[in-house]
């Protein structure tokens, strides 16, 4: 059960942090980062100072214990520190306590608990400072009334008085403060000549001792504690501070983009002329904004295709249903007065053309692909719908055709193309139709001219839109629907290709060129 829980424990953060706003998001982990940073850096700064402080107070430590040892070693009875007070006592090797300061005095056993005592100079009075750490024990209290209020508490130091009780109670002052705390100590080897010694160890009359010279950690502490406060409080202060502007900034950037939601949220399909503002800023919200003003010129362009589309084909299709009705209701109110045959060819006719309509907006309505692509030769469609449109009695005639044409492609779409342009080529001839297909190796080109009335220039485009009639009257008596040139089009644009119309020809009337691809695995 326990280790089911773990997982979706895990899985509860990310879950909140994809609920918060985007810049909410940004702000924290911006905040965070600013956090982590900044208090890196104020733990290094920390660490820096504090160890330079200590580093400092060692070298302070130093110099004081060779000017001490300069002292002792001159016979000089008292021994201080001037600057810092620091502790200090000087042991000669019979053990005994030649000078103590700070307090060192009144602590139990420190003589025990110091460093071993460095080998001493054999030419010289005084050696180096060596460095060692001592962990202070406790302070004597054999007379702790004499020390000590009745509540226990230390009597406060003197302020003027020097006499030696004064001296002593300052002395054991300092020990309480020594007592129980682990310090660094110079150790340093002393030599005293004979005329200088008063309690000799040695034969010739000579003292040999150890200064002991206590480093209490408190300066270098002091000197990092003052920057303790500021960086606890600034550090987090900071953090906010990124995490604020981060929020505004945040704020600030998606301004656009919440213009852009609020015009978008206003388009209906009445006012899809509205486009979403374009920030002045090259960055991606200026992309997103000319993105969606494409989309949105798309999307009205599709639209008002579409209310064409639904209009004309309400128009078209109103004809042959109002006419195949007429038939129906003539023949049943008068049954008796009308030719049967007539009027069954009649509606045959109109169903016919519903069909056909039909049928062609279907294809137009079908997805951008072919359904399926194989390896289909133009030339030999071609010749074969030619030959087809002879044997009708049209005057179809093909020329310079190569042995093979192949392209990618859907056969039957393919094959309703050519015919489209066929019919239409027939539809406006006057003479003759030519069929005519080039390739280059690359692409094949396929143009089908009639000699009939030329197109205008504006004409060369109205000639691909839906239900575009140029000769309306010609076209309903030939049964067309106004779809043949739009449909061809449309399949020569799923195949990758082109279909245009220009009438500057050499010979009158007007050509349909169509470019496709050919294969890329295949020469020819």
């Amino acid at each position: 059960m326990t280790a089911q829980r773990h997982p979706s424990r895990r899985s509860r953060t990310p879950a909140l942090l994809h609920r918060l706003p985007g810049q909410a998001r940004i702000a924290l982990v911006a905040g965070v980062a600013a956090l982590v940073l900044f208090g890196t850096g104020a733990w290094w700064l920390f660490q820096h100072v504090r160890a330079d402080a200590y580093r400092t107070t060692d070298n302070r430590a130093y110099e004081l214990s060779v000017q001490l040892a300069g002292q002792a070693a001159a016979g000089e009875e008292i021994l201080s520190d001037p600057l810092r007070g620091w502790p200090l006592i000087e042991i000669d090797r019979a053990g005994r306590t030649v000078a103590a300061a700070g307090g060192t005095r009144n602590l139990i056993g420190l003589r025990t608990l110091l460093p071993p005592p460095p080998d001493q100079p054999p030419h010289r009075t005084t050696g180096s400072p060596q460095r060692g750490t001592v962990h202070v024990g406790a302070v004597d209290e054999r007379d702790h009334d004499r020390f000590h209020r009745p509540d226990g508490t230390l009597k406060p130091p003197p302020s003027s008085d020097t006499s030696a009780e004064q001296k002593a109670l300052i002395a054991h002052r300092q020990a309480h403060v020594l007592a129980h705390r682990t310090m660094t100590v110079f150790a340093t080897a002393v030599h005293t000549p004979a005329s200088a010694c008063r309690m000799p160890t040695e034969a010739d009359g000579s003292c040999r001792s150890t200064l002991y010279v206590l480093v209490p950690p408190d300066d270098a502490e002091l000197a990092a504690a003052s920057l303790r406060t500021p960086l606890m409080t600034g550090v987090p202060l900071a953090a906010l501070l990124v995490a604020a502007l981060a929020w505004t900034a945040a704020r600030r950037s998606l301004r656009p983009v919440e213009a852009m939601r609020r015009e978008v949220a206003e388009i209906t399909d009445t006012s899809l002329d509205r486009r979403v503002p374009v920030p002045d800023a090259r960055d991606p919200v200026r992309s997103l904004a000319l993105t969606t003003n494409t989309t949105l010129d798309r999307l009205e362009t599709a639209v008002e295709r579409q209310r064409r589309f639904v209009a004309d084909a309400s128009h078209e299709l109103r004809s042959p249903v109002a006419a195949l009705r007429y038939e129906l209701e003539t023949a049943l109110a008068h049954p008796d007065t009308i030719d049967a045959h007539q009027t069954l060819h009649n509606a045959l006719t109109a169903t016919r053309r519903i069909q056909t309509l039909t049928e062609d907006l279907l294809l137009l309505a079908r997805p951008d692909h072919p359904a399926a692509y194989s390896l289909i030769d133009l030339a030999g469609l071609a010749a074969e719908l030619v030959h087809e449109y002879r044997h009708r009695g049209h005057p179809v005639s093909l020329r310079g055709t190569p042995d093979q044409a192949p392209v990618r492609g859907d056969g039957a779409q393919l094959h309703r193309l050519l015919r489209n342009l066929l019919d239409n080529a027939v539809r406006h001839a006057r003479t003759a139709v030519v069929l005519d297909i080039t390739t280059d190796g690359r692409a094949h080109t396929v143009t089908v001219h009639n000699d009939g009335t030329p197109l205008a220039p504006d004409e060369y485009e109205r000639v691909f839109e839906r239900f575009t009639r140029l000769d309306e009257a010609r076209t309903r008596d030939t049964g067309g629907s106004g779809l043949g040139l739009a449909i061809a089009r449309d399949i020569a644009e799923r195949h990758h290709g082109t279909l245009t119309a220009h009438s500057d020809h050499p010979r009158p009337g007007t050509t349909f060129i169509l470019v496709l691809p050919g294969p890329p695995d295949t020469t020819v």
